[in-house]
C-alpha cells in the first residue's frame, strides 16, 4: 500500500497519519496485498484500514498490532474468542491510520446461525434484552443467522450484528417498511425515520442490491439506532449523503477521495441512524494493494 495517497485524503480532514504506519503496514503487509480498504468518516476522527482474511496467522498480526499499541489482555481476549468462533470464515479487520490511534474491530463475515450468535454473545456479558432485540430483528428480515458479526476492542467489549436484505425491482414499499419496523425496534422515532426515508428511496434505487443494517450492543445492553450501508454507491451520492445529514460544507470530500484514488464510487456507503437525527456518513473504498 502507497502511504502517500493516505496522506493526501488525511489532509482533506486535517488528520495526521498514525506514527507508526510503516510498522503496521508491514506487519499486515500479507493481508493486505490481497485485500486493502479505507473508510471515510463524515465526523472527520480518523481514517480507518481495513483488510480480510481467512488466515488466522494474519489474524494473529492484526492483534499484535492492537497489542503495541495498547488494548489490554482482556480487550484482546474478546478479540481471540470471536476469531476462533468464526474460524474458517473471512475476517474482517479494521484499525485507524489516520487520527486517533485508539481502537479496532475485529469482524466474522460469514452466515452464522442465531442459536450459534447468542451463545457467544451470552458467553461475554450480553444481558437478555439484547439478545430478544437480535431476535426481533431476525424476525423481521427474515433471518435465522446474521450475515456479520463484529467485535470492538473496548472493555467491557462492543459487538454489532449486521442482517442483509435484497432490493430487487418492484419491492421499494416492502423494502421501506422492513426498514421501519427494524429502526422502531431499535427506537429509532418517527422523526428520525422520516428524515431517513428520503436518502433510503435514493439510495437503494440501485437494484437488484444488498443492503446491511447493523446494530449495536454496547456493555451488554442494546443501543438506539442503527447503521444502514448500501452497495456501489457513487460518488455524487455520497455527497448527497453528506448533505442530507446537514453537513453540506463536507460535500466535495468523498470526490476528492474518488480523484486521489482514481474510483467512480464507494464499494459501499452508509448512514447512521439516531433516535432523531441522521448522525453520519461512512463511505468505503477498496483500494489498489501495492507494496509500502
Amino acid at each position: 500500500m502507497d502511504i502517500k495517497p493516505l496522506k493526501k485524503l488525511a489532509s482533506f480532514q486535517d488528520l495526521e497519519v498514525v506514527p507508526d504506519l510503516d510498522k503496521v503496514l508491514g506487519q499486515l503487509y500479507p493481508a493486505l496485498a490481497n485485500y486493502t480498504e479505507l473508510e471515510f468518516r463524515s465526523d472527520g476522527k480518523r481514517i480507518d484500514l481495513i483488510t480480510l482474511s481467512n488466515d488466522l496467522d494474519a489474524v494473529d498480526d492484526f492483534l499484535s498490532v492492537l497489542g503495541d499499541r495498547g488494548t489490554t489482555k482482556a480487550e484482546l481476549l474478546t478479540m481471540t474468542a470471536l476469531s476462533n468462533f468464526g474460524a474458517g470464515s473471512v475476517i474482517g479487520m479494521k484499525l485507524p491510520v489516520a487520527g486517533s490511534v485508539i481502537g479496532g474491530e475485529m469482524y466474522v463475515r460469514a452466515a452464522i446461525s442465531l442459536a450459534e450468535v447468542e451463545y457467544f454473545l451470552k458467553q461475554h456479558g450480553v444481558g437478555s434484552e439484547a439478545i430478544a432485540q437480535i431476535s426481533g430483528l431476525a424476525q423481521i428480515f427474515e433471518k435465522d443467522y446474521t450475515h456479520i458479526l463484529a467485535a470492538d476492542a473496548t472493555s467491557p467489549p462492543s459487538f454489532s450484528v449486521f442482517f442483509t436484505t435484497y432490493l430487487v425491482p418492484g419491492e421499494e414499499q416492502h423494502d421501506r417498511d422492513r426498514l421501519q419496523q427494524a429502526l422502531v425496534r431499535t427506537g429509532v422515532t418517527e422523526d428520525g425515520i422520516e428524515k431517513f426515508l428520503p436518502l433510503h428511496r435514493l439510495l437503494g434505487a440501485s437494484r437488484p442490491e444488498t443492503l446491511y443494517f447493523s446494530w449495536r450492543i454496547k456493555n451488554g445492553k442494546p443501543t438506539i439506532g442503527a447503521k444502514i450501508d448500501y452497495a456501489g454507491v457513487r460518488l455524487g451520492l455520497v455527497s448527497e449523503m453528506l448533505s442530507g445529514i446537514g453537513v453540506a460544507n463536507q460535500a466535495r470530500l468523498p470526490i476528492k477521495w474518488g480523484t486521489q484514488l482514481n474510483v467512480r464510487q464507494a464499494n459501499y456507503a452508509g448512514l447512521v441512524i439516531g433516535s432523531h437525527n441522521l448522525s453520519g456518513v461512512r463511505a468505503y473504498f477498496t483500494i489498489p494493494s501495492t507494496t509500502h
